[in-house]
């Protein structure tokens, strides 16, 4: 068992494995759905589809494991769309209702209570714990980090952290090597000079004040997170305001992109308006998994765009451990599907098979099953070592601490919340006390769903 491994179950499960959402009370194993894998004949050949976001790299290794499987099942193909994420939930859902759902859903955590509550995915505890889906060597924290209701209804693709890319060759142009660690108060004065070094070739950092991840990190460090137990958001106002006004200080001080530029950048989730990947930014917060991508990209546009990977600030002094082992994605089955044994039987594959472990490599992340980790190791690229090297690290490290309360149903909506007024007050739109005012009182509002 690796270190990484030890690390992870160390750090056990009784925080995870009770965990609910009262909203979702009915939706558990006792859903009308939860033995449909195992139970519902199914016609003897077929095509499947899967629906999925990423990018065209995902696209074609995934469409490889189709291959792959179907060398083993001939009598059923599978085929598959990608989009963008910010389009993806969208377009799932237009599927849904027009009554084309996919087989196969990538799915995640942020999102997956709203789909839970409607019933549209498939249960797949019972089949986990007979192991007609075989996940006995499974990280235990990552699939307690993917439970609703303490029931299971994905299967983790892969696991990361929360992260910092940065254009080395920006700091090494500077002559600013990376500190060892810093605060938010000392990231704010590093990229303050950072900027001023590049000398109009760049900007320091992209702005993250609209993403919902780096804010989540951010009230971790202030000992609490995000939602309480009943689906209520359990941030104050005065954090919405500090949030909002350091990124304010941020764009007076010229450390991030300023509005007019990063309102075209990082958008679409794909490396083609990656503010670091296109040069604009030298520093840009993500997960893990998307480091050998980028890395990709970032070379195609210049061979000189070596990218690290590095933490996120702290809070500093007496701020609390923030940092959570996060599941990837997820891959769910829809609840009513014509081909449940076969879905399942593909979930199987993607884990369990070597060669579709191989072809998927750590491109979702690293790997929850330890004999995916193994069969990976040997044969890993520089750029994947990086990522399985940091997940060790931050794995090993004091910044981690387990995420106890999931996602209410209304979370993507106070995504979407935070976004829509981040991006009104870095335009100028609204004062930065009217943002704050309008995110609490709005989450508030939409947060249980």
């Amino acid at each position: 068992m690796s270190t990484t491994r030890r690390h992870f179950i160390k750090q056990g499960l009784t925080g995870l494995a009770g965990l609910s959402l009262l909203g979702l009370a009915g939706c558990g194993t006792d859903n009308a759905n939860a033995t449909i894998g195992t139970n519902q004949a199914e016609p003897d050949s077929g095509t499947l589809s899967m629906l999925f976001w990423g990018s065209a790299t995902r696209d074609q290794l995934t469409r490889a494991t189709f291959d792959l499987f179907n060398k083993q099942n001939p009598n059923y193909k599978i085929t598959s769309q990608y989009f963008a994420f910010n389009d993806y939930f969208n377009k799932l859902d237009a599927l849904v209702a027009s009554g084309k759902a996919p087989d196969l859903i990538q799915m995640d955590m942020r999102y997956i209570a709203g789909y839970v509550r409607k019933r549209e995915l498939m249960d797949l505890t019972e089949i986990i714990y007979n192991q007609t889906l075989d996940m006995s060597d499974f990280d235990p924290l990552l699939l307690s980090s993917s439970k609703v209701n303490n029931t299971v209804y994905g299967i983790p693709l892969g696991g990361n952290y929360q992260s910092c890319f940065y254009n080395a060759e920006y700091l090494d142009k500077a002559g600013m090597p990376l500190p060892e660690s810093w605060t938010w108060d000392s990231f704010m004065t590093y990229t303050t000079e950072l900027t001023k070094a590049l000398g109009g070739t760049a900007y320091a950092t992209q702005d993250i004040s609209v993403d919902i991840t780096s804010f989540e990190l951010f009230l971790r460090q202030h000992g609490h997170e995000m939602y309480t137990r009943d689906g209520q958001v359990n941030f104050t106002q005065e954090e919405a305001g500090d949030w909002f006004n350091y990124w304010s200080k941020m764009r007076d001080a010229r450390a991030c992109l300023p509005y007019s530029l990063q309102k075209n950048l990082d958008v679409s989730g794909s490396t083609q308006d990656n503010s670091v990947v296109q040069g604009k930014a030298a520093f840009m917060f993500t997960l893990s998994n998307l480091y050998e991508s980028s890395q990709k990209a970032a070379f195609a546009i210049s061979p000189q765009r070596r990218l690290g990977l590095t933490t996120p600030p702290t809070g500093g002094t007496g701020s609390s451990p923030a940092m959570y082992l996060k599941t990837s994605q997820l891959l769910s089955i829809y609840a009513d599907t014509k081909y449940p044994q076969t879905s399942i039987k593909y979930a199987n594959f993607i884990i369990n098979d070597s060669n579709a472990i191989k072809t998927l490599g750590i491109e979702r992340g690293i790997p929850g099953s330890a004999k995916g980790l193994n069969l990976l190791r040997p044969k890993m690229t520089d750029i994947q070592l990086k990522v399985v090297d940091y997940i060790a690290r931050v794995s090993a490290s004091n910044l981690t601490a387990v995420k106890t309360v999931l996602d209410p149903p209304g979370a993507s909506k106070v995504q979407d919340l935070l976004k829509s007024i981040g991006n009104e007050v870095a335009a100028g739109s609204r004062t930065v006390s009217d943002g704050a005012q309008a995110l609490y009182t709005g989450a508030k509002k939409v947060s249980a769903g």
